[in-house]
């Protein structure tokens, strides 16, 4: 048997906080180096000229090799840096690419997806993890105040007394 705690809600704000500091990093990250990648990147025409496949639990994930000829007349190739659990993109394909003039072997396909999909989903979950954090801990708070108040006042006491018989002289039980 697992033991598990209960981390309340305050622990949900802490593990949402921390998830939405992850999540945007990651983002930060990836939207830092497609930022870098497209400020010496050239567009070219690749053909694939190999596709591997990779093995794992079960699944299979494809990533082509492209070939294309460099602003400078050199025949490079280069994997792209995403890989597909389909098969898009077939030997002999030809599709638009960009690469790196600094390192003519990282290309990226020239679609919207392949260089600001991972940055923008990334960052996006990190916002919406923060603003859920935020309203938790909205809740938290509004939570507690009307626990301490329920009718927006001073906290009210019951009293309730003992009926026990013949006992008239006793004091009354306070409840809070």
């Amino acid at each position: 048997m697992v033991y598990t705690k209960n981390i309340g809600p305050k622990g949900a704000v802490y593990i949402l906080a921390f998830m939405a500091f992850v999540f945007s990093a990651v983002g930060g990250a990836f939207l830092y180096f497609t930022i870098e990648f497209n400020k010496n990147a050239r567009p070219v025409t690749g053909w694939v000229v190999d596709v591997s496949a990779h093995y794992n639990d079960g699944s299979t994930t494809y990533k082509p090799t492209i070939s294309y000829i460099d602003e400078n007349g050199y025949k490079q190739t280069g994997q792209t840096n995403m890989s597909s659990s389909s098969y898009n993109y077939p030997r002999g394909t030809e599709l638009e690419i960009l690469y790196d003039t600094r390192n003519p072997g990282e290309i990226r396909i020239n679609t919207w997806f392949s260089l600001w999909g991972f940055p923008l989903i990334f960052l996006g979950v990190g916002i919406v993890l923060a603003i859920s954090a935020v309203v938790v801990s909205r809740n938290m708070g509004k939570r507690a105040a009307n626990i301490i108040e329920p009718s927006g006042g001073k906290p009210t006491a019951s009293y309730s007394y003992s009926s026990n018989e013949g006992d008239d002289k006793r004091p009354p039980t306070i409840r809070r």
